[in-house]
């Protein structure tokens, strides 16, 4: 993914739920009556538009997670889709896939959400193809089909067995044919017409201030049918309050002033460590704590020098030390990363340290002067201010590096990622920078595929065809498992070539007040943050 969805820049438990993408089980009956005392959720993300064909921001997606439907979504710890707004779904060849549709979905305004809604959806994305490059990922798409009210046929470009947990994003939220334009994207954030979902909740009222979302009231639908409610699910709260908030600094007053009752993922890291300290004692707030599949990376690049000389990645990757960030930036809240695919993910390995174990200084000298490099390699690191820690981060990768006499490093520093992107990246004028990486979904291909290309979401021209083969090769393994030797192939292909270099992956972490139920419900490795499992204990 190639803005800020994915390149989240704001800021080893595997996964044991696993499900399929082929039927729903359970009645998916609507709730009689909303239940349980209505929350408060704090965010330092709030949605940047209501319409899924435009945004690609973790804002946006969250809010889109609990106000409409996809086809497909992620039931809490598992790493594969099963149905919600279907009822069944399935290859039938590998490059058609057949989806059913529960009986009776209605959007909130009572209009039917039917086969012809979803093609609908799904269409305009591809129409529209926003700026923001979100449409990208239905870009294997090559029609929809709709034999009836009730059935969806996604004819495909090429194999791919990534679509379900496509169709589980938030691009693929079902909108409402009335309401959206057919080619015409919504930008406006006060623009909230288009926000008439057949999700969990509906929303009655957004206030704004300085044209940005300041609160959002949601309230629960009570037309609800899906997969919240299947297998005897239901519903934590009778409505959700989001105050959106500018930083995570506002987000810790919020909840030690009490005026919210959760913060998801939006909490500084010597936050975390205080609040589990204080835990521990018997008072404060409760901290919980889950796997996370966010990844920090440095992209190198390879269009000049000195990145474009192999054996100065080599060195930066051996000299990196990643303990020591992990545990004094982020106070052990991250931990160490050595390869493109987090833990947490199906076949994920180490190769980066298998194939570059920590090395001293003269050692790494001397590969750089039997390579011919001029010591010391001065180059930039570009950075932004608004990500987690990201300043001290920055100035402990300079500080490692300088202190082996091999590097100069200068820092320069953008607003956003926003920012570093229009103002470096896109001209190509960067040696390196540190990103972080949020995927679309929790498959091993939205580690890899989204990094090559040209010149691919990291900017940096990398396109090695032995990847792209492999690559190729793993989408048409419907069957996830029988994909795992090609993904350690490609991993080990990463490594060996040191494009990106690995830092760290996240761990999950809500703070709730005390009295606050089902945060570690909604912490896992699908990044959905479902706001109906949280709830009050009485």
């Amino acid at each position: 993914m190639s803005t800020v969805k994915r390149l989240a820049v704001v800021g080893a438990v595997g996964l044991i739920a696993t499900t399929s993408a082929c039927g729903s089980s359970g009645s998916g009956a609507a709730p009689n009556a909303a239940s349980g005392a209505k929350i408060t959720i704090g965010s330092a993300t709030a949605y940047s538009t209501l319409d899924p064909a435009v945004a690609y921001d973790a804002g946006s997606w969250a809010v889109y997670y609990n106000i409409y439907q996809s086809l497909l979504s992620y039931a809490p710890g598992a790493n594969q889709p099963s149905p919600d707004a279907a009822k069944t779904c399935g290859f039938s060849d590998p490059v058609t896939y057949k989806c059913e549709l529960r009986p009776g979905l209605k959007f909130t305004n009572g209009d039917p959400l039917d086969a012809a809604a979803v093609k609908f959806s799904i269409d305009r994305v591809l129409k529209i193809k926003n700026d923001s490059q979100v449409w990208t990922l239905l870009s294997t798409i090559k029609s929809v089909d709709t034999p009836n009210s009730s059935t969806v046929v996604f004819n495909l470009n090429t194999p791919d067995a990534t679509l379900p947990d496509r169709l589980a994003a938030g691009v693929a939220s079902i909108v409402d044919p009335k309401l959206a334009s057919p080619t015409k994207g919504v930008t406006d954030p006060t623009d909230t017409s288009i926000g008439v979902g057949s999700g969990v909740y509906k929303i009655d009222k957004v206030d704004f201030k300085d044209g940005q979302p300041s609160v959002l009231h949601l309230s629960v639908n009570p037309a609800y049918q899906g997969a919240a409610l299947d297998n005897g699910g239901k519903l934590q709260n009778s409505g959700v309050t989001v105050n959106f908030y500018d930083n995570v600094k506002e987000t810790k007053a919020a909840l030690d002033s009490g005026a919210v009752d959760a913060v998801a993922t939006d909490i500084a890291p010597t936050d975390i460590v205080k609040l589990q300290n204080d835990q521990q004692l018997g008072k404060g707030l409760q901290v919980v704590e889950g796997p996370g599949a966010q990844i920090r990376l440095m992209p190198l690049n390879l269009a000049k020098a000195p990145f474009n000389n192999k054996a100065v990645r080599v060195a930066i990757a051996r000299l990196l030390n990643r303990d020591s960030i992990a545990s004094g930036v982020f106070q052990g809240t991250v931990t160490p990363l050595y390869s493109m695919i987090p833990s947490g993910i199906t076949d994920q390995n180490a190769a980066y340290l298998n194939l570059y174990p920590p090395a001293s200084a003269a050692t790494v000298k001397r590969s750089l002067q039997k390579a011919g490099v001029h010591l010391p390699v001065s180059f930039t690191l570009d950075y932004t201010l608004n990500s987690t820690a990201g300043d001290a981060e920055a100035k402990m990768i300079k500080a490692q590096l300088e202190s082996t006499g091999l590097f100069q490093v200068t820092l320069r520093t953008h607003a956003t990622y926003t920012a570093m992107k229009n103002e470096v990246l896109k001209k190509g004028d960067f040696d390196a920078y540190t990103v972080s990486w949020l995927p679309d979904y929790p498959d091993p291909d939205d580690f890899v595929s989204p990094f090559v290309g040209a010149p691919s979401s990291m900017y940096i021209n990398y396109q090695p065809a032995a990847i792209v083969g492999k690559i190729a090769a793993t989408l048409k393994e419907t069957d996830r498992l029988a994909a795992a030797k090609d993904y350690a192939d490609i991993q080990n292909a990463f490594a060996n070539d040191a494009a990106y270099i690995p830092i760290w992956q996240n761990k999950a972490y809500a703070v709730t007040q005390a009295d606050i139920t089902g945060a570690g419900l909604t912490l896992d490795t699908s990044a959905v943050i479902r706001w109906w499992l949280f709830g009050k204990s009485s």
